[in-house]
């Protein structure tokens, strides 16, 4: 019987054992599963606003806001947002994968960084797309119905990078059925062991973030991958899926 401590433990003892990749790749994984998506952003520091604005009160900048105007800002938060949904789509989603696959593998043994990118290599990239832009999709919709609902359904379907990190030609359909099967009775202990990084997190907040990059975030991931395994255990005693379906990660290819 597996308990937090003993995930925790696990997992950290893991991510040490190949302690300056697994940060290589958090912190690569890290900036293109964010970063990326940011950086079409642009920044203006609030003096540049005041040099620009100058004295204008608020009456005469509403005299001078067009239809023009207003249809420049209308289509660049569109830009935007189309930006960010086909970077996260077709990049950060696919790195997800490739960074769950890596320490699922880094588990058993000293991994190579190439695992990051997984899911892009093999023919697996359509599949991968695909199915993470649906978790993307069925968990934004869940969200605008209501937001308690869209929180059980992000626990719901938390494994479904892992399951496509171990088995990325899986049918989408038995994917999300399995993450919501494997995930039954374990929603609150994925909450739990998620909260037990509070502390850890807080610390980092002090450190400007450095804790969480040599340390915190590879904790983090090596962590949630003996999660997965640990529930992927207890559902293959169930029977809840077949061998063939999850057949582990060991002997993958690069």
């Amino acid at each position: 019987m597996w308990t937090r401590q003993l995930l925790k433990q696990n997992g950290k003892i893991a991510f040490q054992r190949n302690y300056w990749t697994c940060v290589l790749v958090c912190v690569l994984a890290g900036f293109l599963g964010g970063g990326l998506a940011t950086s079409f952003n642009f920044n203006v520091s609030e003096e540049e606003i005041v040099e620009v604005m100058g004295n204008i009160t608020l009456e005469e900048l509403l005299r001078q806001i067009t239809p023009a105007f207003l249809f420049v800002v209308i289509l660049s938060a569109i830009i935007g947002l189309l930006v960010g949904v086909c970077v996260t789509t077709l990049v950060s989603n696919v790195v997800m994968v490739g960074n769950s696959r890596y320490f699922l593998e880094n588990r058993e043994h000293k991994t190579a960084f190439s695992q990051l990118f997984y899911g892009f290599q093999g023919g697996r990239y359509a599949h991968t797309v695909l199915v993470m832009f649906l978790r993307s999709l069925y968990l934004f919709g869940w969200y605008l119905l209501l937001f308690v609902p869209g929180i059980i359904k992000s626990y719901a379907y938390m494994l479904v990078p892992y399951i496509l990190a171990e088995n990325p030609e899986l049918d989408r359909k038995r994917v999300f059925e399995l993450s919501e099967q494997m995930m039954k009775g374990h929603k609150m202990e994925a909450f739990v062991l998620e909260l037990s990084f509070f502390g850890w997190f807080v610390l980092s907040a002090f450190t400007g973030g450095i804790l969480s990059i040599f340390y915190v975030n590879p904790y983090w991931y090596a962590t949630f991958a003996e999660f997965y395994s640990a529930v992927k255990a207890d559902a293959k005693h169930k029977g809840v899926f077949a061998e063939s379906e999850l057949p582990g990660v060991a002997f993958s290819e690069a």
